[in-house]
């Protein structure tokens, strides 16, 4: 397979595994506390239990497409439909998984250099399980065309995109964890968790081959691309900060903090958004 189209079934994977599960976990403290007060015997019987699933999913729906799979090498281990060894698709869903969920934690100040290496193996093994069956049903839910789904033209599908947007932050919203990562990153980390927003979008809209990619491309210079995307960002902004507006999480605190914490928001809102374009056209 040419490089290329490698990368985009690894971003693939790794998309799916934020908009299936991945987001809500990420965004969970009792997630970081189990990091380091779950027993042993008890997180390794969830990693165990929860990627078996993977493999049982893996194994029914595939992560690559069969045009992808029927390209594949020869091998003895077991195969999906004749395509891709089995453990190869796993191993590709759990580095999918681990990737993403290190990455999105790192954004989000929630680990960093300074934090006890036990206690980031053991973060990442309980991200792992929730974003492996996001990684894993990726190409079998998200990926393709299907025409008989009417792409909406501005401003109909600014509506498309506040659902999702809405659909996947006000669970989050008046949760305490909005405020906690705001406090604990700098104005650096807040332009790189923008800039990773926009590109995330940007990607999840045009270069992933998600479902309806081939409409959305179709008489869209990249300038109306980047256009467009930035207009998801700007509606996953505003969903962000109407939602801590309207639960109270912003009433009297100075600007810098309801500013920090509306970009922290907008991630899985844009997310979100770019999700709803994908599945609803």
């Amino acid at each position: 397979m040419e490089l290329g189209a490698e990368l985009r079934e690894q971003g693939r994977g790794m998309a799916g595994a934020l908009l299936v599960l991945g987001i809500s976990f990420a965004y969970t403290v009792e997630t970081w506390r189990l990091a380091v007060d779950v027993p042993v015997v008890h997180l390794l019987g969830f990693v165990v239990a929860g990627l078996a699933l993977v493999v049982l999913i893996t194994r029914s729906v595939g992560f690559r497409s069969d045009e992808d799979t029927e390209a594949g090498g020869t091998d003895t281990g077991l195969r999906r439909n004749g395509g891709s060894p089995l453990w190869v698709e796993f191993a590709e869903v759990v580095f999918q998984s681990l990737f993403i969920g290190y990455t999105t934690l790192a954004l989000l100040g929630v680990i960093d250099l300074q934090t006890p290496f036990p206690v980031v193996a053991r973060m990442g093994l309980i991200q792992v399980v929730p974003l492996a069956v996001g990684a894993a049903l990726a190409n079998e839910l998200l990926s393709g065309d299907q025409e008989e789904i009417p792409e909406a033209g501005f401003p109909q599908n600014l509506g498309v995109f506040a659902l999702g947007a809405i659909f996947f932050a006000a669970p989050i919203a008046p949760t305490d964890e909005i405020g906690l990562i705001a406090a604990q990153i700098d104005w650096t980390r807040v332009g790189v968790l923008l800039v990773v927003t926009l590109s995330v979008t940007y990607l999840m809209l045009y270069e992933l081959e998600f479902r309806g990619q081939s409409r959305r491309l179709q008489g869209r210079s990249r300038w109306r691309r980047v256009g467009q995307t930035c207009i998801v960002t700007v509606v996953g902004l505003l969903v962000a900060f109407g939602l801590l507006v309207a639960l109270g999480g912003i009433e009297s605190e100075p600007v810098a903090t309801w500013a920090r914490r509306t970009v922290v928001l907008a991630f899985p809102a844009a997310v979100g958004a770019s999700g709803a374009r994908v599945i609803l056209g």
